[in-house]
């Protein structure tokens, strides 16, 4: 995930909920699966925290990889490498007809100087879990270990996706061009993401979840007055916008538009460039702010000054979830953990972006949030935030959720 400003903090208030104690499922697979999670949350724990012990940066996961594979094999996984960078995939064939579902976890750090508050903290200087890539790689092995356990009665299989630099936006499209469903392409995708929510919840939006970030650049070349056309046209990006600097520390819904003007580029005769970058959730609102800087720059166009435009959408991918498949897994969060454990959001937070959506454009896809703070200890698990603490318990719900949510989705001819 993308990093926020620290005042985002003001993101976790309206989200926090009670915490909720997991139901007994009536379903026998998810009961045998909640069973075997409940057994093996010791040793998940202990998995957690050699991660977070031993953080890496995007593109240098080796260490991370290798305990994800090694651990992926012993359960029976035919296990990939080497994906997109250090990427793993995993595959799971079940003894009964079925399609091939899949869960996407990221498995790197970020940098931060910043104290660790916890007993067991990070031995890297300078490299935290402080997104909470940890909590997420812990969640597919939790359930590669819930599956494993009920292969002999699985339909179809499960596909597990580890990816790398997620923080540099780059691992989804690096795995996606080393052709990662090549073991098994899947007919839906799914993944979580830590967020301020209490631990035992997770929060559901049906379509826009993460801002996407789309660049623009515009080139100003000739002899006329470059400085007042550069100057105008910057006015008018700046209008494009919706919501302020100020307002997108908090959450909005999900039609805003935020433009970042990046300092104009070094001066030459006869040219000069004007950078920004679009944060944006919505799909209609994409296509009209893409409206909007091409009239933009054309207005500024006159003798003497020439404009070319070059708009790149979601160079970050943002995530959108599919409607049909959040449905369906909300219902199935609801019958694993309780219909309280189920937060709908209908905001979006414009400062956090994730490259998830990648993998949205080739296979339909939700994502969401898994809820890790806890009030009574307080521990508010903010992405980012120097004081991050993610409660371990979120590791049992999380793999209970979204064996749930998987194993439904296998269950479904269509």
């Amino acid at each position: 995930m993308r990093r926020p400003p620290p005042s985002l903090y003001a993101f976790c208030l309206p989200l926090l909920a009670a915490p909720v104690l997991a139901q007994a499922p009536a379903d026998p697979l998810v009961t045998r699966m909640a069973s075997v999670l409940e057994a093996s949350m010791p040793e998940l724990i202990a998995f957690r925290r050699d991660l977070h012990q031993h953080p890496e940066l995007s593109g240098a996961e080796t260490r991370t990889a290798a305990r994800v594979a090694e651990r992926l094999r012993v359960l029976g996984f035919e296990v990939r490498t080497g994906v997109g960078g250090q990427g793993v995939v995993a595959l799971l064939r079940g003894t009964r007809p079925g399609p091939v579902v899949a869960f996407r976890a990221d498995l790197d750090a970020v940098r931060s100087d910043e104290p660790d508050p916890v007993p067991f903290a990070s031995l890297t200087p300078g490299v935290r879990h402080i997104c909470g890539h940890d909590i997420h790689t812990t969640v597919g092995v939790a359930l590669a270990t819930a599956f494993a356990a009920v292969r002999s009665a699985l339909p179809g299989a499960v596909l597990l996706v580890f990816q790398p630099a997620e923080e540099r936006a780059t691992g989804a499209r690096a795995m996606l061009a080393d052709d990662v469903f090549s073991l098994a392409r899947p007919v839906a995708i799914y993944a979580v993401h830590t967020a301020p929510l209490e631990v035992g919840t997770l929060g559901v939006a049906h379509g826009p979840l993460l801002a996407g970030r789309d660049r623009v650049s515009v080139t100003l070349e000739g002899e006329g007055d470059l400085d007042a056309a550069l100057a105008a046209l910057a006015d008018a990006l700046r209008r494009i916008g919706t919501i302020t600097p100020a307002e997108a520390r908090g959450t909005v819904p999900p039609d805003f538009v935020l433009v970042d003007l990046a300092p104009p580029q070094a001066e030459a005769a006869g040219h000069r460039e004007l950078m920004a970058t679009l944060s944006i959730a919505s799909r209609t609102a994409r296509a009209a702010a893409r409206r909007q800087v091409e009239a933009a720059a054309r207005r500024v166009e006159r003798p003497g000054v020439r404009v070319s435009v070059s708009y790149r959408e979601r160079v970050i991918a943002g995530v959108t979830n599919d409607s049909l498949l959040t449905s369906r897994g909300e219902q199935a969060i609801a019958r694993s953990l309780g219909a309280a454990a189920v937060v709908p959001l209908g905001v979006v937070s414009p400062r956090f972006s994730e490259d998830f959506g990648s993998f949205q454009e080739i296979v339909p896809g939700a994502m969401f949030l898994l809820g890790v703070s806890n009030r009574e200890r307080g521990w508010v698990g903010m992405p980012h935030s120097a004081g991050y603490v993610a409660d371990e318990a979120a590791i049992r719900h999380g793999g209970l959720a979204l064996a749930a949510v998987l194993l439904d989705r296998l269950r479904r001819a269509d």
